[in-house]
């Protein structure tokens, strides 16, 4: 099967699954769609190219920022708020209802899945990591990290800490720091050899540093001997699944069509980044 046919018969699945979730959920659903319509959602984001970002002008926009947009629009609903919130924080605040929902690129992993609902994913990545201007240290992968003894800088609580210790990695190989600035400060200074996070955001942190004495390694999608092809995805509160099935509705329409694929270019991404696996999939159910 290809890859297009993948990703037609994932949303068509996603979809079947949400509509059929509706009739039994939808008096529980009104009070987030009534927000929704009303005053709008409240949105945590991680200030974080190409998710979730504040532009020149102060504006925040992204790939899930105008996901979200443009799928509440389908909705009859809005954005009422939208805050920069620290990576860790994102889900206790989501949990603890100061947030409707998160929308910054946040993988779908089985751990958070306990915690919260996701919506169906917006796209499919592979990893990279940002390396000094040469790669003298020929970082190609996490294993090749691992194999030389170096050490490794990720996002506080992100995926890439749980790549780093499925390939034997230590806690004390692997810096856990809070944003992309200070992660490449720490790659420049000598304090990591390998700053690691998603493709998409690796070339955006190239591209916002042209000057800059590093470079990105290849793309790869395996850790481990495990595919490594990270999902995002929108979470909610697990309370609000029916209006999670609602919107996702909406979403899986809007995945792969024209004008969300002029998105995610817009952004840095490309039609090769679209989602090839269903949430259901990837929270192990």
């Amino acid at each position: 099967m290809t890859l297009n046919k993948i990703r037609r018969t994932v949303l068509k699945g996603a979809l079947a699954a949400s509509v059929a979730m509706l009739p039994a959920m939808a008096a529980h659903a009104e009070s987030l769609m009534d927000r929704a319509k009303g005053e709008g959602l409240r949105v945590a984001f991680y200030n974080f190219k190409p998710y979730a970002y504040k532009d020149d002008s102060g504006n925040l926009t992204g790939t899930d920022v105008e996901t979200l947009r443009a799928v509440l629009d389908a909705m009859g609903g809005k954005i009422a708020e939208a805050k920069s919130t620290d990576w860790g924080a994102l889900i206790p605040g989501v949990k603890a209802d100061r947030f409707d929902v998160v929308a910054a690129g946040m993988f779908v992993t089985p751990k958070r899945c306990a915690e919260v609902q996701f919506s169906e994913p917006t796209f499919g990545i592979q990893q990279a990591m940002v390396v000094s201007k040469g790669n003298p240290k020929g970082v190609t992968n996490y294993e090749s990290v691992a194999e030389q003894g170096l050490k490794i800088g990720v996002v506080s609580g992100s995926a890439q800490k749980g790549y780093a210790e499925a390939v034997g990695l230590s806690d004390a190989s692997i810096s856990q720091l809070p944003d992309n600035p200070t992660g490449v400060a720490a790659l420049r200074a000598g304090r990591i050899d390998a700053w690691a996070v998603s493709a998409p955001g690796v070339r955006q942190i190239i591209a916002s540093l042209p000057d800059a004495p590093i470079e990105s390694t290849e793309p790869f999608a395996e850790v481990a001997g495990n595919v490594a092809v990270s999902h995002g995805a929108f979470a909610f509160r697990p309370a609000d699944a029916e209006f999670v099935a609602a919107f996702n509705a909406e979403l899986t329409k809007f995945i792969g069509s024209d004008a969300h694929i002029a998105l995610l270019q817009e952004h840095g991404m490309t039609a090769d980044e679209l989602p090839i696996s269903a949430t259901a999939e990837l929270c192990g159910s």
